[in-house]
């Protein structure tokens, strides 16, 4: 049984590692982004794989408090890419 829960450990460590290179690769896409829309998707998307990132290492962790934090960020960064999109239509009128 060690040797799994070894396994997962190394796994979860390994996903935590290539999400953190994708947010960095997102952060770069942001730097070279010309048009305002991109922006607003690649933060969306940056908000996304933070919420993938806490999950992961709050399974390695064996900890729920880190799920329940990605949990109330995704609502926030929904609630906040709701209301930047509800700017940019009232601003086209």
């Amino acid at each position: 049984m060690g040797n799994i829960a070894g396994s997962l450990n190394t796994l979860f460590l390994v996903s935590a590692l290539l999400i953190s290179v994708y947010i960095l690769l997102m952060t770069i896409r942001i730097a070279f982004s010309r048009n305002v829309p991109e922006r607003i998707v690649v933060l969306d998307t940056i908000n996304t794989l933070i919420i993938v990132l806490m999950i992961v290492l709050g399974a390695y962790h064996d900890k729920a408090l880190y799920i329940d934090i990605g949990i109330v960020y995704g609502i926030i960064s929904f609630i906040g890419t709701v209301y930047i999109a509800r700017y940019f239509l009232e601003e086209k009128k």
